[in-house]
């Protein structure tokens, strides 16, 4: 709030200049043009109401767990279950639940729904791309992928939030690497009425530039305020403008036709023709008001064709309607709410086609694997980050043994020296009752799938994140091989690795890939700005990341139900030379068919 001396009528007042929240979304704004070539304002989300809409979502995901947590053994107590059948399913339960709302809960939310989680509806803000159309699913992914980076030292959300801070757009990592804003909702409104531009008050204007203004911007957004916030802006105005007559609300919309009459009644040109055009266009506008309420309401896609067709033709006619009211030079009013409704029905045409199960399939087949291929320098690089360093571990263990202590865990260690003694009680690697092997492959998979997420988040940082995470492995991978076969048990070791490994360990390198190439963009952008680079390469590398994350999920299936089974040695790797001819075969011709018509 701001305030000073300002002239009204024969009279000086002291006026104050108030504002809704967020105060700065009435400053920042970023404007882009729609397929029309028209220019639309959006006005940027700030730094309060994208937190407390984090901390909504928080609250939803954490209660959604808890629901998990107790309320499946207050479920079973209630059926009588016993507890011994029930804990393996609990467990599982617990752990997709977990995955699921921690990596899945924005991403459907932003990239199914309209770019709103419901924390980000409550607050009246939503995600869309740079350039004004609804974010789709492969920027939803890349967004909340880097959420891991943007939320250290977790929880503070120092490093994103710091990154907003300076950044012109408010930008986060990873709106950064999907092309996106966060944006102010644009809701379709209550047109002005017509006589705030029709001119048939009389008398030239009473109120300053600045007092109008102030009362302009309070009429426009009037309609979205809380009925709390919208008396007490509304009591401030009045005082300081001398708006007393009946209640404050009253007054000042009454206060504000009044003047908008007189202003328009003196206006000549351009105002003229604004005017005419109100006159001219209001029931257009109201139509199109209430096609977008239906649309919003019910989705365009349920809507029979006739109904979207005339939705389409209103929404061009009003975009025309807006170039021609602010090349008219209309009140700011009018060009708020004809902004709000081009661009709400901008994000209702433009949303992406949803996929059917047939495009998926199709992608799994073809897509992932032709991906790969073109993407395989980044990839081979990516595995020499994983390899190389194993091989050095691997030497510097088997040459000095007593510095595995420095390289592995405990666990490990002991578990190599414990491996003679397992060997010749007949025990693998790993056992586990049969129960429970549905709870460790759900286990390894919720793990291997986060720890490959967060290698592809370090691609932001220039790769190096990506690079120390593969760096790390591999030395892990390594000094573990080292360490069975400095007590001569390495075959202990790779009857339990090989099965599920060669699947798993191809996965990490195509990974690794996907961050060395989104890295790559801030290194070597090509002919593109680094923006456009980082945009681009982030949104091609969640593709890798997408089929990683399918194969991530049949490996742990395989070393959760395969590899500690007790079958023969023999039979282990046989199904493990089996698995490495089948991925081969997949990633080298899958799609290929489709490259040679296209070709």
């Amino acid at each position: 709030m701001c305030g000073g001396l300002l002239h009204v009528g024969s009279h000086y007042v002291y006026y104050a200049m108030v504002t809704h929240t967020p105060p700065p979304s009435l400053d920042r704004r970023v404007e882009v043009e729609t397929p029309e070539h028209v220019v639309v304002g959006y006005a940027l989300a700030d730094l309060g109401s994208r937190f407390v809409a984090l901390l909504l979502d928080g609250l939803i995901i954490v209660s959604s767990l808890l629901v998990f947590v107790i309320g499946i053994p207050l479920l079973a107590y209630a059926l009588g279950l016993s507890g011994g059948r029930l804990l393996p399913l609990w467990l599982v339960l617990i752990t997709i639940a977990g995955f699921v709302f921690t990596w899945g809960y924005f991403v459907y939310f932003e990239g199914f729904r309209g770019g709103q989680t419901p924390g980000k509806r409550r607050m009246g803000i939503r995600v869309v791309r740079d350039g004004g159309y609804p974010l789709d699913a492969r920027g939803a992914v890349v967004r909340n992928l880097l959420r891991v980076l943007d939320a250290q030292p977790f929880p503070s959300w120092l490093v994103g939030g710091t990154v907003m801070l300076f950044h012109a757009e408010t930008k986060r990592l990873g709106d950064l690497a999907a092309g996106s804003l966060v944006v102010r909702e644009r809701t379709a409104t209550v047109l002005p009425e017509e006589s705030n531009i029709s001119g048939e008050a009389a008398g030239p204007p009473r109120l300053s530039e600045a007092e109008w203004d102030a009362l302009s911007r309070y009429a426009a957004r009037h309609p979205d305020l809380a009925l709390g916030v919208r008396r007490r802006i509304a009591g401030v105005l009045a005082a300081r403008l001398g708006a007393t007559e009946g209640d404050a609300e009253g007054a000042v919309l009454r206060l504000h036709r009044d003047e908008a009459a007189r202003r328009s009644a003196s206006a000549t040109g351009g105002g003229g023709r604004a005017a005419a055009l109100v006159r001219r266009q209001r029931a257009r506008w109201d139509a199109f008001r209430r096609a977008l309420q239906q649309a919003e309401r019910e989705g365009l896609e349920a809507l029979p064709e006739r109904e979207v067709g005339s939705f389409a033709a209103l929404y061009r006619e009003v975009a025309a309607d807006l170039a021609r009211a602010r090349t008219y030079g209309a009140s700011p009013e009018l060009l708020y709410t004809l902004e709000r409704q081009v661009g709400a029905g901008h994000n209702l045409l433009y949303r992406p086609a949803r996929r059917g199960w047939r495009q998926a399939w199709e992608w799994v087949a073809e897509g992932f694997p032709a991906l790969v291929r073109s993407r395989w320098r980044p990839i081979a690089l990516a595995a020499a980050f994983l390899y190389v360093p194993a091989l050095i571990a691997f030497a510097a263990i088997r040459l000095d043994p007593p510095r595995a202590r420095e390289v592995l865990p405990a666990e490990l260690i002991a578990r190599a020296e414990q491996a003679s003694e397992r060997e010749a009680a007949g025990k693998g690697y790993v056992e586990i009752p049969e129960v429970f092997m549905p709870v460790m492959a759900s286990g390894i998979i919720a793990n291997n799938v986060q720890v490959t997420f967060v290698a592809f988040a370090g691609g932001i940082l220039a790769g190096i994140g990506t690079v120390l995470a593969l760096v790390f492995n591999g030395v892990l991978l390594g000094g573990v091989a080292a360490a069975f076969a400095n007590q001569g048990q390495s075959l202990h070791l790779w009857t339990f690795v090989l099965p599920h490994g060669i699947i798993e360990l191809m996965a990490i390198a195509i990974a690794g890939g996907a961050g060395l190439w989104l890295g790559s963009a801030l290194w070597m952008p090509g002919r593109r700005t680094r923006r456009e680079a980082l945009t681009m390469r982030g949104r091609e590398a969640v593709g890798l990341i997408a089929g990683t994350t399918l194969l991530l999920i049949i490996a742990g299936l395989i070393e959760g139900f395969v590899s500690p089974a007790p079958i023969p040695r023999a039979v282990k790797l046989g199904f493990a030379l089996l698995t490495a001819v089948l991925l081969a075969l997949y990633l080298l011709s899958g799609g290929r068919a489709t490259e040679d018509r296209a070709a």
